[in-house]
């Protein structure tokens, strides 16, 4: 059986030492290459040929964004996991937009990692939280389908976006927004996935600006 090969981004040395272990670990995979920063990682991985590539998101030089991006340039059918400290959904939406397969967080569990690598090599998305493979794909449909951002004259929030698009403009958190209203943090972070695909923008400050500015942000 031939196994996943997987290229390993990430400027922390004793980081990528503990994945290379924990990859090599396992019968179906094996790390295949390494560099410490996207500028070497441009360098190396023509000739590594990795099914998949664990991406940190900020190193120093040129980040994992700009380096995924010249990356997929080159090879559209590559595939991405982004491996990071950031549970930002802002950062989510920018990878998904440049063509990313997955993005996990660091202190995410070695079955969940192991999990996602299999997942991406089999072709499908593994997104953090509560961000499905149907989700990522209707997003990645919208934007194909209609180039340019939505009118907000055209959109429509459900209750608990609204609800949890006010809270954010308001400077709320996460954590702040699910002890609020008694959910989870992994169901904002899937609403603010959602509000992001629905005004068809990169990031949450994008949309809390058209909503402001329609005067969609209404008083409970």
């Amino acid at each position: 059986m031939k196994k996943i090969g997987v290229f390993l981004v990430d400027d922390h040395e004793i980081f990528r030492n503990g994945l290379k272990q924990l990859i090599n670990s396992e019968v179906d995979m094996e790390v295949c290459g390494e560099a410490s920063s996207g500028e070497d990682a441009l360098q190396q991985l023509a000739a590594a040929a990795p099914d998949v590539i664990i991406m940190d998101i900020r190193m120093p030089g040129m980040n994992g964004l700009e380096t995924s991006t010249l990356l997929l340039e080159k090879n559209p059918r590559g595939r991405i996991l982004f491996f990071s400290l950031f549970d930002e959904p802002d950062y989510v939406a920018a990878a998904l937009e440049m063509g990313a397969s997955g993005y996990i967080l660091k202190d995410t569990s070695n079955k969940i990692f192991l999990s996602a690598i299999r997942t991406i090599h089999q072709g499908k998305y593994y997104f953090i939280g509560e961000v499905s493979d149907i989700l990522v794909k209707k997003y990645l449909d919208a934007k194909q389908s209609t180039p340019g951002n939505g009118s907000t004259q055209e959109i429509s929030l459900s209750r608990r976006e609204e609800q949890i698009i006010r809270m954010i403009s308001n400077g709320r958190n996460n954590k702040d927004i699910a002890e609020s209203l008694n959910i989870s943090i992994r169901t904002i972070e899937a609403h603010r996935m959602n509000i992001l695909r629905k005004f068809q923008v990169n990031s949450i400050e994008e949309a809390v600006e058209y909503c402001k500015s329609a005067g969609m942000l209404k008083e409970e």
